[in-house]
C-alpha cells in the first residue's frame, strides 16, 4: 500500500508549496477564461488564496500562460510568499521580457526581499524601455545607496537631475551622502573625545558597512574588540562584517562568540537561528545553524521554545530522533506549547512510530481539540497501526472542524479515501478521493496514490493514467510516483512506455527497491523477455521482498496477476 509519508513530512515542516506546472495535452480555452475570471473576482474580494488556486489551476491547462503567472506573483506578495512571487514573475517574464507591467512587479519583489543588486538590473530594463519615466531612474538611484553603493548611486542622482531637473526629492535623497559623511566625522571625534565607549566603534562601522567600506568597518570593529573582547554586540557586527567580506569561518567564528556571551538576549539568538532556517540549503548556513543552536541549547535547556527550535535543525539534518527527542522535551516542559505537539506528531508518523502517535496525538487533543491537523495525524497513526475503524472516527472529526486550509482539507479526505478501500468501500474511497482533487489538483502524491489505487482494482484505468501522467510530468524524480505510472501502463498493455517509466523510478537512487524491482520483472515478462523478468523478481526477493506472490513467480517462473 502507498505510503503518504512525502505528505506527513510536508506538514510537518509547514512548507505546502505548488510544483512546478506541466504542459497538458489539451488546452480547454473556456475553461482558462472562467479560471482567470475566477481568479480576478477573488482577487478583487481580497480572497488571495482563492485567487491563487484559480490562477494555479489555468497553469495547469496551458502552463505557458504569462497572465496566470503575473496574476499568481501578484497574489503571492501580498501573501509574502516573496520566493514563490520571484519565481512566478520570472516565468511571466520569460514568455514577454519586454512587459513594463511584468517588470514593475519584479521591482516590487526585490524591493520587499531586499535584492538591490536585481532591483538595479531590473530598473536597467525598465529605463531601456521607458527612458522618459523620471520615477525609474530616481528608484534606481536609491537602489544603489540602500547596496552600500555609494558613488554609484551620486553618479545617477547626478543624471537624474541633468535630465528631469532638480526636485525636492532629488535633494532630500542627496542630503543623505553629506548626512553619511557628517556621521562619519562625527562618530570619529567622538572616539578620539572617548576613546574607550565602545558604541561609538559600533556606530562608525555601521555607517561604514552601510557605504560599502567593508575593511574599514573591520578595523574600527577590531578596535572595539580589543576594548571588549566578549561584547555580543562587536562580534555580531564583526560577523556582518565579516559576511560582507565572504570570510565565511570568521563569519561563524565571530557568531559564536556572541552566543556565548551571557549577555546576548535569547529572542535574538532565536531570531538570527529562525533566519538561518529558511537558509538551511546552504551548506555553509546548515553547519553553523547547527553548532549555534547546540549552544543556545546547552544554555538554555528547559526553554521549551529553545526545543522547538533545535528540533528543528536537527529535523533538516535528517536526524529524525534527535528532533523527535527535542520535541517531546518541549511538550513535557509546557503542554501549552501547540507547536511542539504538532511537530511531534509529525515527525513520529514521518517515522513509522504509530502507536507512539497514536499516543501523542490522544494527549495532544485533550488539550487542543479544535485543531484537524491533530486529528489528521492521530487517523495517519491509527490507520498505518491497521485501526480503521478508529481513524475513521478521526477523519470525521477533522472534516467536521470544515479547516480553512484546503490542502490540508484534501490531505483528510485523500487519507479517509485509504481508510475506506481498506474496509472495502469502494465506491465511498473514489468519492474521497474525487473531492481531494478538486480540492488539491496539484497535489501530485494524492493523484498518484489516487492512480495506484484504481490500476490495482483495473478499475477505470483511462482515469488513472490521466492522474500518473500528470504526477510524472509535474515530479519525474520521484520514484514512487514513476512507479505508479509504470503499473497503470502496464494495466493498460502499454508495455514499451511502462518499461521506460519503471526504468527511470530504478535509476532515481531507487535501484534496490524491492517492491520496483518486481514490477520490472512484470513488466520485462509481459514483454517476452523472461530470462531478464526472472532474474528481477529474484533481486526483489534478495532485496527483501518477501510476498506470497512473488515466491510464487519465481517458483512457477510466470507472470501471475
Amino acid at each position: 500500500m502507498k505510503k503518504f509519508l512525502l505528505i506527513a513530512l510536508t506538514v510537518a515542516c509547514h512548507h505546502m508549496t505548488w510544483a512546478q506546472q506541466n504542459t497538458v495535452a489539451v488546452k480547454d480555452s473556456n475553461a482558462i477564461k472562467e479560471l482567470f475570471f475566477a481568479g480576478l473576482k477573488d482577487k478583487l474580494n481580497e480572497n488571495y488564496v482563492g485567487a491563487s488556486n484559480n490562477f494555479s489551476k489555468v497553469l495547469v491547462i496551458d502552463p505557458n500562460n504569462d497572465a496566470a503567472y503575473f496574476e499568481l506573483a501578484n497574489m503571492q506578495i501580498r501573501q509574502n510568499k516573496l520566493l514563490d512571487a520571484e519565481v512566478s514573475i520570472k516565468k511571466a517574464l520569460a514568455a514577454q521580457p519586454n512587459n513594463v507591467w511584468y517588470l514593475k512587479l519584479q521591482t516590487e519583489v526585490y524591493k520587499r526581499n531586499g535584492n538591490m543588486d536585481a532591483l538595479v538590473q531590473t530598473f536597467d530594463k525598465l529605463i531601456q524601455l521607458e527612458s522618459e519615466t523620471e520615477s525609474f531612474h530616481f528608484d534606481r538611484a536609491n537602489a544603489l545607496y540602500i547596496a552600500g553603493k555609494i558613488e554609484e548611486s551620486q553618479k545617477a542622482y547626478d543624471l537624474l537631475e541633468q535630465k528631469f531637473g532638480v526636485s525636492k526629492a532629488s535633494t532630500a535623497a542627496k542630503k543623505r551622502f553629506k548626512t553619511q559623511a557628517a556621521a562619519s566625522t562625527d562618530l570619529n571625534k567622538l572616539i578620539s573625545d572617548n576613546p574607550d565607549d565602545v558604541k561609538n566603534y559600533l556606530d562608525l562601522s555601521g555607517v561604514l558597512l552601510e557605504k560599502n567600506q567593508n575593511n574599514e568597518a573591520l578595523a574600527t570593529l577590531m578596535k572595539a574588540k580589543t576594548l571588549a573582547p566578549d561584547n555580543y554586540e562587536v562580534n555580531l557586527a564583526l560577523a556582518d562584517v565579516y559576511h560582507s567580506l565572504k570570510k565565511t569561518d570568521e563569519a561563524l567564528a565571530a557568531l559564536k562568540a556572541a552566543f556565548e556571551s551571557p549577555e546576548m538576549p535569547l529572542p535574538l539568538k532565536l531570531k538570527i537561528l529562525s533566519q538561518m532556517l529558511s537558509r538551511f540549503n546552504n551548506p555553509q548556513v546548515a553547519k553553523s545553524a547547527a553548532q549555534l543552536g547546540a549552544i543556545t541549547l546547552e544554555d538554555h535547556k528547559d526553554d521549551p521554545k529553545v526545543k522547538v527550535l533545535y528540533g528543528d535543525i536537527l529535523y533538516q539534518q535528517g536526524n529524525l530522533q534527535g528532533a523527535k527527542e527535542q520535541y517531546s522535551g518541549a511538550v513535557k516542559i509546557s503542554e501549552q506549547l501547540y507547536i511542539g505537539w504538532e511537530k511531534l506528531l509529525g515527525v513520529q508518523t514521518l517515522m513509522g512510530n504509530y502507536e507512539e502517535a497514536v499516543k501523542t496525538g490522544e494527549d495532544a487533543l485533550s488539550i487542543y481539540p479544535n485543531q484537524a491537523i491533530l486529528y489528521y495525524y492521530r487517523a495517519f497513526a491509527l490507520h498505518r497501526n491497521g485501526q480503521n475503524a478508529e481513524a475513521g472516527f478521526e477523519l470525521k472529526n477533522a472534516l467536521q472542524l470544515e479547516p480553512e486550509d484546503v490542502n490540508l482539507k484534501a490531505m483528510i479526505l485523500a487519507l479517509q479515501a485509504e481508510v475506506l478501500i481498506d474496509q472495502g468501500k469502494l465506491k465511498e474511497a473514489d468519492a474521497a478521493f474525487d473531492k481531494a482533487v478538486a480540492l488539491a489538483p496539484n497535489n501530485y502524491l494524492t493523484l498518484s496514490n489516487y492512480a495506484y489505487y484504481l490500476a490495482l482494482r483495473n478499475h477505470d484505468l483511462p482515469k488513472a493514467e490521466k492522474l500518473a501522467s500528470k504526477a510524472a510530468l509535474a515530479m519525474p524524480q520521484n520514484s514512487s510516483i514513476l512507479d505508479t505510472y509504470a503499473i497503470v501502463l502496464l494495466k493498460l498493455n502499454k508495455l514499451d512506455d511502462a518499461l521506460k517509466y519503471i526504468e527511470k523510478a530504478l535509476q532515481n537512487n531507487e535501484g534496490g527497491n524491492p517492491v520496483y524491482l518486481e514490477h520490472y520483472g512484470d513488466i520485462l515478462f509481459l514483454k517476452g523477455d523472461k530470462e531478464n523478468a526472472l532474474a528481477q523478481w529474484q533481486k526483489a526477493k534478495v532485496a527483501g521482498n518477501q510476498s506470497e506472490k512473488l515466491n510464487r513467480k519465481i517458483n512457477e517462473k510466470k507472470y501471475i496477476k
